[in-house]
């Protein structure tokens, strides 16, 4: 007995040895094992700190436990965590692994895990992460041994966050836990459902719909999993103070899914439905009372299979609504609302969503509005109505307003509009129902930080065919706006985003854009969205649906350091651009003239900008106090007085901050003054220095003209010339971003009875110049300056190839003065043999014009000779000269 207890003991104890050994020893080798064969699978980086392998813990279960798991994107995704978490354990039947039945997991548990779920504008999503089947390592088909089998699925402290580009729509929520029980190997089971949701955020359209909202979903299901059929019984489903039930079946079968549900919550309070809108619930909620009820009835029934949708409907209803804030003396009463969403059973087109009403009354105002419209695919049918009256200044009566807002104002409409979409399309508007009219009149709004917008007067009718702008008159801070005109279109632009058209007619006194675009940022964000991701800086994008022709009258804008004045013409904005039409104004203390376009088509986060300007009587030195690029690229223009006129052509990229990409710069134009001084420059007076000459030092000249381009972050100018004093200067080069200088000038200064031309770079920086001046081409202009004086005490001439042209010009005059003498001695020759011949009769006068044409021709040949030798004797001289 003694040697059988024996036995056991160390059997026992050689268990527990390996049970504690063998999962250390080799923990280390199946970590690098499951990293390599998940990254060979997956478009993604997944890493974690720890996997720990236990045959002990869960006893005579054994489990893994990874620790600090994180999978990051690549590619578009580079830096985005997807999916973290503190801790994930697995429970596996131990027994299971010794059968052939496959392994049964029976527990998982994921211990706070964050995912973040982001889809681009471009449809692409950052959980797709499975690489393509061609990409994974091919391996011999092999039947799979694993069996999920889970009873119970934990999710505790997770946080989740969506983000839609395309949509424009995020969601978060933490924490959320979730736990699911039932046996998942059972052909039927119960699945008991557990899940809790809090600080839920929806945002869609940049309009937050929820805020800081709670949900909790009990659920028990009669899970028949042998024939994937799913029967709800006893489920709640809770958002905030609003509870749902959910009764009935659901089947999936391939690719269709059968149903028959029912979902409704009978006479909700009011103020539970308040409850979930942001503006209530964040706003002296507790303070609040409430009256009338919410009823809702959701059923759908029958398949759902591609685009074929089961039967269903979705009602809902408020009656006698009402509320008041207990510090507030008057309330919004009569709220009534009745509304539908149908399908009888087929496509989506045969949807019909029916506003049937909705109205209140707020202190004395009253609104009602109708909507209704179906074949939303195909070709929606559609009527809406509007009528009321508000005095935006008794909102403050029923509703708390922040501190520092106010807000007045009478709004009034009466519109009815009704119609197919076809219609609108093909422009058959005399099918169409649409009238009414819609007024706004001292409207005015003034929040915090922010400058007071007051809408002075707004006046609208409406046709079919257009809407007619009669009067708008708007202010913004200090800035004034007024308008008028009419736009078509206007129908598929409000129900389908198609294109608007028309022609305003704008004026203004002041427009002040940096008081405007000061204000924009604070407008994007605020409070409510401190932990929310931060949206990036995009440049302003010109939309597309847009056709529409501005016709200018503003007397003053102020932009950045920019005043400008007097600005005339025709702006126009069409298929993503703002284009610029002999547009006038005055600028840098001038006028110009601009055509050109600003578009946002091909890239809305990099605007592409072209401008055909023309500048006349602008002052250098507000150019560059005004204009950021000058001080980048025309330093100089600081220590520069004068006017100028300037022609330029020019194209840039612009950045998120909408500002020039200057090494995406191109242009090219020429810049004409009349009268520049310049002094105090770095470079001129290193110049000065270096050739000991003071009248360097300041530039005084007139009538200049210098061409220039713009490449590559440098500007070139062709070469000009300038007078400093009595020195001749011709320049050209080019200035870098860097603020370098690489520029090569001849300098023509007075040496004894000439003029003395000296070679100069100029380098280095504005601040920092380099001088390297041309010592071998100055030391032959000195020896030449030497002989040529020389030459002019020998033969008064002053120099050697003047000489030469003296004694070239003077047997050029010789020769053409010899042969003048013996043309005209031929000629008078010819009139001598034709006197004498005339009295012998008209035979002999012939014969003898005859032989005197011969003379003259031979005489002429023989003057022609002396020419040419004059011009060989010359080219000799040339010769010896150089």
């Amino acid at each position: 007995m003694k040697k059988i207890v024996k036995i056991a003991v160390i059997a026992v104890v050689v268990i527990l040895a390996i049970a504690l050994i063998a999962p250390a020893a080799l923990r280390g080798k199946i970590a690098d094992i499951v990293k390599r064969e998940a990254n060979a699978m997956l478009a993604a980086r997944l890493d974690f700190e720890k996997l720990d392998i236990s045959l002990l813990r869960h006893f005579p279960n054994a489990s893994v436990e990874l620790k600090g798991l994180t999978l990051v994107g690549v590619d578009r995704f580079e830096g985005d965590t997807i999916v973290a978490a503190r801790r994930i354990s697995v429970v596996v039947n131990l027994m299971s692994l010794f059968g052939d039945s496959g392994f049964e997991v029976t527990k998982v548990i994921l211990a706070s895990p964050a995912v973040h779920a982001h889809k681009l504008a471009d449809g692409a999503v950052s959980w797709d992460v499975m690489k393509p089947a061609e990409e994974v390592p091919a391996e011999e088909p092999a039947p799979s041994s694993f069996r999920l089998s889970v009873r119970d699925f934990r999710i505790s402290d997770a946080a989740i966050r969506y983000e839609d580009d395309s949509t424009n729509m995020r969601f978060s929520t933490a924490p959320l836990s979730l736990r699911l029980r039932g046996n998942m190997s059972a052909d039927r089971t119960d699945l008991d459902l557990r899940l809790t949701a809090a600080a839920m955020r929806f945002v869609s359209g940049g309009i937050p719909l929820l805020s800081d909202a709670e949900a909790e979903l009990v659920a028990v299901i009669d899970a028949d999993l042998a024939n994937n059929r799913f029967t709800f019984s006893r489920n709640t489903l809770r958002l905030n103070a609003i509870s749902v039930g959910l009764d009935g079946w659901v089947e999936l079968d391939g690719d269709a899914v059968a149903m028959d549900l029912k979902a409704g919550c009978d006479k909700v309070q009011f103020k539970d439905v308040l409850s979930l809108i942001p503006a209530f619930y964040t706003r002296d909620f507790k303070n609040l009372t409430a009256g009338g009820e919410l009823s809702m009835e959701l059923w759908a029934r029958g398949e759902m299979r591609g685009p074929a949708l089961p039967a269903f409907e979705l009602k809902t209803e408020v009656r006698n609504g009402s509320f008041q804030y207990s510090s507030l003396p008057k309330a919004v009463t009569d709220i009534n609302i009745a509304a539908r969403v149908s399908n009888p059973g087929s496509v989506m087109d045969k949807t019909v969503v029916d506003l049937s009403k909705f109205g209140l009354r707020m202190a004395g105002n009253s609104v009602a509005a109708t909507f209704y419209a179906t074949n939303l695919v195909s070709d929606p049918v559609f009527r809406a109505s509007a009528d009321g009256r508000v005095d935006l200044g008794a909102v403050k009566e029923v509703y708390p307003l922040e501190k520092g807002v106010d807000l007045g104002g009478l709004i009034t409409a009466d519109l009815k509009l009704s119609g197919r979409m076809s219609d609108i399309e093909k422009n058959r508007y005399e099918r169409l129902g649409a009238q009414g009219t819609f007024v706004v009149e001292g409207v005015g709004l003034t929040l915090p930080n922010l400058p007071a917008v007051r809408i002075r007067r707004a006046a609208a009718t409406v046709t079919p065919a257009a809407m007619t702008l009669g009067e708008f008159g708007l202010t913004v801070g200090r800035s004034d706006l007024s308008a008028n005109g009419q736009l078509t279109g206007y129908i598929g632009y409000l129900l389908r985003d198609d294109v608007l058209s028309g022609r305003l007619y704008v004026k203004s006194e002041l427009l002040d854009l940096n008081e405007i675009m000061d204000a924009m940022p604070s407008a994007e964000g605020g409070a409510a969205d401190e932990e929310a991701p931060a949206e990036p800086v995009r440049a302003i994008e010109v939309p597309r649906n847009l056709n529409l022709s501005l016709n200018t009258d503003l007397r003053k804008v102020l932009f950045e350091k920019m005043t400008i004045g007097d600005i005339s013409g025709e702006m126009r904005v069409a298929g993503g651009a703002l284009s610029l039409e002999r547009l006038a104004m005055g600028v840098f203390g001038g006028r110009a003239t601009a055509s050109g376009s600003y578009s946002t088509a091909a890239d809305p986060a990099r605007p592409v900008l072209k401008l055909d300007a023309a500048v006349s009587g602008a002052s250098f030195r507000k150019t560059f106090e005004e204009l950021e690029m000058v001080q980048q690229l025309v330093p100089i223009f600081a220590k520069t007085g004068g006017d100028y006129s300037l022609s330029l052509d020019l194209g840039t990229s612009l950045d998120a901050a909408m500002s020039p990409d200057l090494r995406s710069l191109n242009a090219a134009g020429e810049i004409k003054s009349a009268n520049i001084h310049v002094q105090n420059i770095e470079a001129f007076d290193a110049l000065a220095k270096a050739l000991g000459n003071d009248d360097l030092r300041k530039i005084e000249a007139r009538d200049v003209a210098i061409r220039f381009s713009i490449k590559d972050g440098r500007i070139t100018t062709q070469p000009f010339d300038l007078k400093m004093g009595g020195v001749n200067i011709n320049l050209a080069g080019s200035t870098g971003l860097d603020q370098t200088i690489d520029y090569k000038a001849r300098v023509a200064v007075p040496g004894g009875k000439t003029l003395q031309s000296v070679g100069v770079n100029i380098g280095g920086t504005f601040s920092s110049p380099k001088i390297t001046l041309g010592i071998r081409e100055a030391a032959e202009e000195a020896v030449k300056n030497v002989v040529d004086e020389q030459i002019q005490k020998l033969t008064g001439s002053e120099s050697l190839s003047e000489e030469i042209a003296k004694q070239a010009e003077n047997l050029r005059a010789e020769a053409k003065r010899a042969g003048e003498k013996l043309i005209a001695a031929a000629q008078e020759q010819r009139a001598k043999l034709v006197e004498a011949a005339a009295s012998k009769g008209a035979l002999a006068r012939i014969a003898a014009e005859k032989g005197g044409d011969k003379l003259v021709q031979e005489a002429e040949k023989q003057a022609a000779n002396l020419e040419a030798e004059a011009e060989r004797q010359i080219e000799k001289l040339t010769s010896k000269k150089e």
